[in-house]
């Protein structure tokens, strides 16, 4: 029995030294080892004059997989007006070129034995664009904002060449992406920043795949390490996810993506102090009026204009935040809500001046309905805002009477 327990502790010991040494390196392209000879400008020149294989292995039976790791340094901000986001990024890319292999064979710089070894790096116009000499994936951020020119190099700072035939490539950069925001339960809302990359190749050429080592890191740890971690300004990281995303195009040819999402929450305390609890201590100012005599018409009409006045200068602060959408978000209908609330007040405080009048009391039947009414049914409505913003199911349950609330 110990020798069994040892044993085992001898296994959960081996497995958490392997675990540690894969990772800690972020990226699969840094598992690679230095040459034990020196690698001359004429060595890295030979095999560059050697290489002419500018199109994919068309014979080959399987695709060429691409080992993707995209690592997010820093999000600078999220523009919902303009309806996407800035990021900080590095991006590698390896995938195994055999034609290179046998290049690396004739010049006897192949080895395939234990960690390969990394042999030169090029300038990406040496082997793309016009040069044409090595095959390129043509993989691309497709929601990115300014478009790659693949002429000038396509989407790669260098490139490196290992001696077992592999590709590897970095570029590291900031850009505009584009998203597909949905602001309806704004300002309490979640969003996904995405990133989609794409080869123009079809998949029975090109296969995407996320790196086994670095990929699974960054969604455990929300791309964050022991020194620092990603912040977006305003925002909650929650969930980081990758995917492929296969599809067939009009050329009925499947071609295949790869998505980065990260999922956000927006800091909403700005809008609740600032912009909610102020709106409803507005609000409630102007219903106090029915506390007043129906005599003073002119102060309580004065008091109901005014607060409508400040309701509306409440619209300038959204409008610097949101596009124009074709729908009603939750603010927006809370603001609309208390503009209608607010107009009622002031044509209730007429109308009661009118029955006191009529009635010759200080407080008409209108102004003691309105004390308890008028509150009650816009929390009420707010309420069921609430419920139909942030528990669609439920209230689609309670319209439908179907048992949608576990």
């Amino acid at each position: 029995m110990k020798n069994i327990n040892l044993k085992s502790y001898s296994l959960i010991f081996l497995m958490s030294v392997i675990f540690l040494f894969f990772f800690n390196n972020s990226s699969a392209q840094n598992l690679y080892k230095y040459p034990k000879k020196n690698i001359t400008k004429e060595d890295c020149d030979n095999i560059l004059n050697d290489m002419n294989y500018p199109s994919p292995e068309y014979e080959s039976e399987r695709a060429t997989p691409v080992k993707i790791d995209l690592l997010i340094e820093k999000i600078f901000g999220v523009e919902g007006k303009k309806m996407e986001f800035e990021a900080f990024f590095s991006l590698w890319l390896d995938w195994n070129e055999p034609r290179l292999a046998e290049t690396l064979k004739k010049l006897n710089f192949y080895d395939d034995q234990g960690k390969r070894t990394y042999l030169c790096s090029y300038n990406p116009l040496k082997l793309w664009g016009q040069a044409n000499r090595l095959f390129y994936p043509t993989i691309e951020f497709y929601n990115k904002k300014t478009k790659t020119n693949v002429n000038l190099g396509g989407d790669a700072d260098w490139v490196d060449i290992y001696s077992d035939g592999n590709v590897g490539t970095r570029l590291r950069d900031s850009a505009f992406f584009a998203a597909d925001f949905d602001f309806s339960r704004f300002p309490f809302d979640n969003q996904i920043l995405q990133f989609e990359l794409w080869s123009e190749y079809p998949s029975t050429l090109v296969q995407l795949i996320p790196d086994p080592i670095a990929m699974p890191l960054y969604k455990e740890t929300l791309y964050s390490d022991d020194s620092s971690s990603i912040q977006v300004p305003g925002w909650k990281i929650k969930e980081v996810d990758y995917y492929n995303y296969d599809y067939v195009d009009n050329d009925e040819l499947p071609y295949q993506g790869f998505y980065v999402d990260i999922y956000i929450e927006r800091q909403s305390s700005y809008y609740l102090f600032k912009i909610i609890l102020p709106i409803i201590f507005i609000l409630a100012i102007s219903w106090s009026v029915f506390w007043v005599r129906g005599s003073q018409l002119e102060a309580k009409v004065n008091v109901t204009i005014v607060c409508l006045l400040s309701l509306i200068a409440y619209n300038f602060i959204i409008d610097d935040e949101l596009p124009k959408l074709s729908y009603l978000t939750f603010l927006d209908c809370f603001i609309l809500i208390s503009y209608f609330y607010t107009g009622i007040a002031t044509i209730l405080c007429v109308y009661s001046f009118v029955r006191k009048l009529k009635s010759g009391r200080d407080l008409s039947i209108v102004d003691r309905y309105a004390q308890f009414v008028g509150p009650i049914s816009y929390f009420g409505i707010l309420f069921v805002l609430l419920v139909y913003f942030y528990n669609l199911e439920a209230a689609k349950g309670l319209f439908l009477g179907s048992k949608f609330i576990q």
